[in-house]
């Protein structure tokens, strides 16, 4: 039920927790879940699955974990295997139902496609179960041993404009994927960091984020702070940088970066050189922090 694969890598007490809450990639995660509900569900959703989760983003953190190891760090990588296509672990749930709305141009906790009781049950419990886990690596990672946490994502390469995730969500898509329409939509920058609330009432550390975008323009990459998405009350990663003050960072990748090539509707084959390129700033910056601490 918790619906979370834990790996742990490296020597000693873990350092680093890597968070990946749109971790449920592949086709084994969708068929898992769907084959539990009872909701009418879109036709083609699987096209909505693909194109929602963050491809790339295991396959980074993983990446990130091994290379932090020979550094003498012990990472903890948690991979959600709930697909968002149903709930967002990244979202703070309420029982009952959704309209499937956009807020701050974010989807939301629950799809407007839900629709049946049993289901809101059973998801917002997978909610709960993952949390439970989660919570707890947090704590261990950034409290017990004094570390830090990286929520980690991937992104499609455009903003493209849908407005609510109802019933007509893979239409929708398909519209907006469609090359003319897609040609229209802001491009995101490779790398983005969601650091600071929109009104700038809340920061994560300042000192790491600047860090961090200076080790990219280091590597020739681009790295923005904000540019697509701010931390936002309706997130979880609001609530655990919340909890855990200057030691949780989240960092959006681009996957048009890391597909081989990017797939939208279709399982994307990631390249591990990709990864290891978009990676290797935040290793470097990750090595020295926690080398300090």
């Amino acid at each position: 039920m918790a619906g979370v694969e834990i790996e742990r890598i490296g020597p000693g007490a873990p350092r680093l927790l890597i968070e990946v809450p749109h971790g449920a990639t592949r086709r084994s995660d969708y068929a898992r879940v769907v084959g539990e509900l009872q909701s009418a569900l879109p036709v083609d959703l699987d096209h909505f699955f693909h194109v929602n989760t963050d491809e790339g983003a295991p396959e980074g953190a993983l990446a990130i974990a091994n290379a932090l190891a020979p550094h003498g760090i012990a990472t903890i990588v948690a991979r959600c295997t709930i697909p968002r296509t149903f709930i967002d672990t990244n979202r703070v749930v309420e029982a009952g139902a959704s309209d499937g709305k956009l807020v701050a141009g974010m989807t939301p906790g629950l799809p407007g496609y839900i629709t049946d009781p049993r289901d809101h049950a059973l998801l917002t419990a997978m909610h709960a179960a993952y949390h439970a886990a989660v919570a707890a690596l947090y704590a261990e990672a950034c409290t017990a041993n004094g570390g830090l946490a990286l929520q980690l994502h991937s992104y499609a390469p455009r903003s493209v404009g849908v407005e609510a995730t109802d019933a007509n969500i893979v239409a929708a898509l398909h519209a907006a994927y469609e090359p003319a329409a897609y040609a229209t939509w802001p491009e995101r920058p490779p790398i983005d960091l969601i650091a600071a609330t929109a009104d700038g009432s809340f920061r994560c550390n300042p000192r790491l984020v600047a860090a961090v975008r200076a080790a990219y323009a280091a590597a020739g990459i681009r790295a923005e702070e904000n540019a697509t998405y701010h931390l936002h009350a309706i997130t979880m990663g609001m609530h655990y940088a919340r909890a855990f003050p200057d030691r949780v960072l989240c960092v959006e990748m681009n996957r048009g970066l890391l597909g081989e090539p990017f797939l939208p509707f279709a399982e994307s084959p990631i390249d591990a050189g990709k990864v290891a390129r978009l990676t290797a700033p935040l290793v470097s910056v990750l090595a020295a922090e926690l080398s300090r601490r």
